[in-house]
């Protein structure tokens, strides 16, 4: 068998784009030279020395070079791989089509991580999981493939020898892309992630060598016992994540090659195969154990790290709620007298007022109806954020809430010259929600429509059920809304810049509140459609209901 048990195993990446010829050659020249001296190195652990290596380190380097580099670092594992190939393989063809089978494996790895959303930093268990089977197991199987043929059908290998041949070199590759990729993946930078320090550097170190240590002795020996040392490995996976897990699992199996090359310890009396057998159960129950806990500890501590945020984020709105109440409620009292006394001034109650004073009047008026809709909307907007703000739930029709949210607007429209249409069909349009929210929600939406407009205002509102939803689309031809306006529109306090609607009133609230109350409801409120100059069309959507309307009971 043929000792280029070799294989790339490829990761999801990012390709730098854009990179200077130079640079590139540079990179290539070192993956390249990396790939080369670690496979001349793997050659020395051979169990029939020359012919089968139970890790092939190559796999690993090939790996996180497609992980953090790209495709198009391609060519240097390709030559490296005919490089190491060409006086160990049957012929130069053979040597190239075995270089090119090391080369397509990283390759299709990449390809099913890409497809799972594989993360180099292997921070959840699904990426722990993914690497395993995705980009060892199953990735490693085309080199295999490609290497064995090439030997058995050269004659190299009789034919005979196929499946085996195709076994170990399928798990030589394997255990270079389980052993080596995570170590080197440690390294790659994470996100919020500190450095060590020396004293936990410190703790390692030590911990590493307690490993090394441990794992030779039991090594050394003729017991089967050599699995004592995975409580260690657990507890640098549990402390210190990757960055433990990877080095710790790469000694222990280290030591467990020597050991068997050496033919000392547990493989002492068995034969080659049993070796292959024997080294690989542990170096898979290694590597899955290691990043398996390292993920899981991963987990758990960003888990602990959300709900923190979320214990946070959740005392800081509580916080904000109460202090908006609480101004509201100082504020409210002095704003509604101030409310009242100037409706009396204008009213002229007490006197008919000057005439230059009643255009002031009217004008404060307006402005004090605007400090008290922007308090309310306010204090609403913040009890949402708190979930203080529960919703009434009962059966409603939404035709009967479009009628009555339409007589609402009708004074308005009447001023503004607008038409209100509705499309209404005989069926009842069912839902569970409540029906003061679901009116505040048309209102923001028709006054919207009649506010946002650059000729007489048309409006639609129709009601309908679209399977086990019920919908209500309020469309209209005002002003629409520009790319920027439709991507925040539903932002709180966000309001458009159109300097032709920069008099009116309002917080720039109604629209967040809407789609707030549509959550608390089970709902939907989306913007369908906008085109400027044209309209836009925002859409209601609600989940059927499900109770029955409470019937009036007749005594008979």
């Amino acid at each position: 068998m043929a000792a280029q048990l070799r294989g790339r195993s490829a990761g999801v990446a990012r390709q730098e784009d854009g990179i200077r010829p130079v640079h590139y050659l540079v990179l290539l020249s070192a993956v390249a030279i990396a790939y080369w001296a670690a496979a001349r190195l793997s050659l020395n652990l051979a169990l029939v020395h020359g012919q089968v290596t139970p890790i092939w380190p190559p796999t690993g380097i090939a790996l996180v070079t497609f992980l953090t580099l790209g495709r198009r670092m391609w060519p240097a594992i390709a030559v490296a791989a005919f490089a190491v190939n060409l006086p160990l393989g049957p012929s130069p063809l053979g040597a190239a089509f075995i270089a090119g089978g090391n080369t397509l494996a990283p390759l299709v790895s990449r390809e099913l991580l890409r497809r799972v959303d594989f993360r180099p930093q292997l921070d959840r268990m699904r990426d722990a999981i993914a690497i395993v089977v995705l980009g060892a197991l199953v990735g490693m199987t085309v080199s295999a493939t490609v290497g064995s043929a090439v030997l058995t059908l050269s004659g190299a290998v009789p034919m005979n020898s196929f499946a085996p041949t195709w076994a170990v070199w399928w798990a030589g590759d394997a255990m270079g892309v389980l052993l080596v990729a995570p170590l080197l993946l440690s390294f790659v930078p994470r996100p919020g992630l500190r450095p060590l320090g020396w004293r936990r550097s410190a703790e390692l170190t030590a911990l590493l060598a307690g490993i090394g240590v441990v794992t030779y002795f039991l090594f050394e020996n003729q017991f089967r016992i050599e699995y004592l040392v995975l409580p260690l490995i657990a507890v640098a996976a549990w402390r210190f994540r990757l960055a433990g897990a990877a080095p710790a699992a790469l000694i222990a199996s280290v030591i467990a090659v020597w050991a068997a090359v050496n033919g000392v310890g547990p493989f002492a009396s068995e034969t080659l195969m049993e070796k292959m057998v024997t080294l690989q159960a542990f170096n898979v129950s290694l590597s899955l154990a290691s990043f398996l806990l390292a993920s899981f500890a991963d987990a758990r501590q960003q888990s602990e790290e959300i709900s923190r945020l979320y214990r946070s984020a959740s005392l800081a709105i509580t916080a904000k709620t109460d202090a908006i109440d609480v101004a509201a409620h100082e504020l409210g009292p002095p704003v509604e007298v101030l409310i009242s006394y100037l409706a009396v001034l204008s009213d002229g109650k007490l006197g008919p007022p000057p005439p230059k004073w009643r255009a002031i009047l009217n004008v404060m008026a307006d402005k004090a109806w605007q400090v008290n809709r922007t308090m309310n909307e306010l204090v609403e907007a913040a009890r949402i954020e708190a979930k203080a703000q529960p919703a009434n739930r009962a059966y409603m029709d939404l035709r009967e809430a479009v009628r009555q949210a339409v007589e609402r607007a009708a004074p308005r429209a009447e001023m503004s010259g607008a038409k209100i249409a509705t499309a209404l069909g005989p069926e009842p349009v069912p839902v569970d929600a409540d029906a003061r929210q679901v009116g505040r929600i048309l209102d923001n939406l028709i006054n919207n429509s009649l506010t946002y407009a650059a000729r007489p205002p048309r409006l639609k509102l129709e009601a309908v059920m679209a399977g086990n939803r019920a919908v209500v689309h309020v469309t209209d031809n005002g002003v629409g809304m520009s790319q920027s306006d439709r991507d925040r529109v539903f932002q709180p306090f966000h309001r458009t810049k159109d300097p032709a609607f920069s008099s009116v009133p309002g917080a720039g609230l109604g629209l967040y509140t809407s789609r707030k109350f549509a959550e608390v409801n089970r709902g939907r409120l989306v913007l369908e459609r906008t085109e400027l100059g044209v309209g836009s069309c925002f859409a209601l959507d609600l989940p059927r209901a499900t109770s029955k309307p409470i019937a009036t009971r007749v005594a008979g």
